[in-house]
């Protein structure tokens, strides 16, 4: 008889931070009253990019680790000239309605209207200039002096002012290639996000910059950010806000933007799962601003989330990992499991310093690994733990003690010896012991 385990707990604020079975990526995070809303495109696990449904998620401002699932906001089946999926899309709140802009897979967008940021959203009606409608990707919306800034576009940006019937683009304030991806530019891939920052306007970006390319043709697994006087430009480049390369090997791209939340920046952006460039899930990182100098200090990706301070207790599931290597990835199951798979000699995951008080501790692995395994733990530098994994067709649960310094130490799991067959894991559990 199998053995059967509980669900694994899930420790809120932690990246990823809403449901492990929710992927969102492309989340443009927006402060309404007292609420932070999450609009992103929403992927099928095992399927490719994004669906034919947006869904809403907010959190109070006071309490950022408690997300709230609205449901479906918006499907192409409110969209009168376009069954095709839907992309990246943005809000905004103007007179009091809310709208969404989205754009689809056959290049086509739109904007629907809603009396609730959770949606439904209705009314959907076509993004037009000059009487024609606009083909692109990912727009971004920017409303500031009384105007609303709209941008759009894949390798080459476009930026334009949007009219008071929020549908109409005005000809005459029409900018092309204000981002690139030629030799020598911006590195422009897609997903611009423009925002204020102190005096200046700021384009997030997913972007394909390298100093060696040149300053083009890397996987844009980076959100990038340039600075002008006006939404229009020119843009000087400025650096890297988040890079999400390294949490999963196949890691594509990359979407998301800033916001600022009461007094604290934070980036929201994706990471890809289940080795490939789909399946992508939500995080966030919280970031240090200099809105007077117009910088903003690389970020990079940690098991935090919107927690300041880790325990060793909170690490529950491989999902929570910050970085994979040797060829390890999480998945889902059918069950609706969330292991790390991949694992032999060499692989592992490795999830940012938890908080640590010296003495003992216990540590559980669940696991399966059909020619058994050792699986070594590592806090900071030191090896504290090789734990003897006994070959097993079933999920099993192995528990190792070992001792800790006080401190603040990173908390790394490597395959150090593997049969023939790579093993999964399923769950960990720290617990003092003395």
């Amino acid at each position: 008889m199998k053995n059967v385990f509980p669900p694994v707990p899930r420790t809120p604020g932690l990246n990823p931070f809403l449901d492990f079975s929710t992927y969102v990526p492309d989340g443009e995070p927006k402060v309404f009253g007292s609420r932070v809303w999450l609009y992103g495109s929403l992927d099928r696990f095992g399927g490719g990019y994004c669906s034919k449904e947006y869904r809403a998620f907010s959190a109070p401002v006071s309490d950022l680790t408690d997300w709230t699932d609205h449901g479906v906001s918006f499907s192409t089946a409110a969209v009168p000239w376009s069954d095709a999926d839907l992309y990246a899309p943005d809000a905004l709140y103007h007179n009091g309605k809310y709208y969404l802009f989205f754009c689809l897979s056959d290049g086509s967008e739109g904007v629907a209207e809603s009396d609730s940021p959770a949606g439904p959203l209705g009314n959907a009606r076509r993004i037009t200039l000059a009487g024609e409608s606009i083909r692109g990707s990912d727009p971004s919306l920017l409303s500031a002096g009384g105007k609303r800034y709209y941008t759009w576009g894949q390798f080459h940006l476009n930026v334009a002012e949007l009219g008071d019937d929020l549908c109409t683009l005005k000809p005459e304030t029409l900018h092309t290639d204000v981002l690139t991806n030629d030799d020598g530019k911006e590195g422009f891939h897609e997903g611009s996000s423009l925002k204020k920052l102190g005096d200046r306007y700021c384009m997030i970006y997913a972007s394909e910059y390298t100093e060696a390319c040149p300053n083009r043709g890397g996987r844009p697994t980076k959100l990038d950010y340039a600075l002008a006087p006006s939404p229009y430009g020119p843009y000087v480049r400025m650096g890297t806000v988040i890079d999400n390369d390294g949490l999963d090997p196949e890691t594509w791209n990359n979407h998301g933007s800033v916001c600022k939340i009461a007094d604290d920046w934070f980036v929201f952006y994706h990471a890809s799962s289940n080795r490939s460039c789909y399946s992508r899930r939500a995080r966030v990182e919280k970031l240090e601003v200099d809105e007077k100098n117009g910088v903003i200090k690389q970020a990079f990706p940690t098991t935090n989330g919107f927690v300041k301070t880790l325990l060793p207790e909170s690490l529950t599931s491989p999902v929570n990992a910050c970085r994979f290597f040797g060829g390890a990835y999480v998945t889902e199951t059918e069950d609706g499991r969330h292991p790390a798979v991949g694992l032999s000699a060499g692989a592992g995951f490795a999830f940012t310093p938890a908080r640590f008080s010296e003495g003992t501790y216990a540590l559980t692995l669940r696991h399966r690994f059909p020619a058994g395994g050792v699986l070594r733990l590592t806090l900071g530098k030191r090896h504290v733990l090789d734990l003897p994994l006994p070959a097993t067709e079933d999920l099993k649960e192995e528990t190792g003690s070992f001792i800790a310094d006080a401190g603040l130490f990173g908390v790394t799991l490597t395959v150090t010896g593997c049969g023939d067959a790579p093993g999964e894991l399923d769950a960990l559990f720290f617990k003092k012991t003395e």
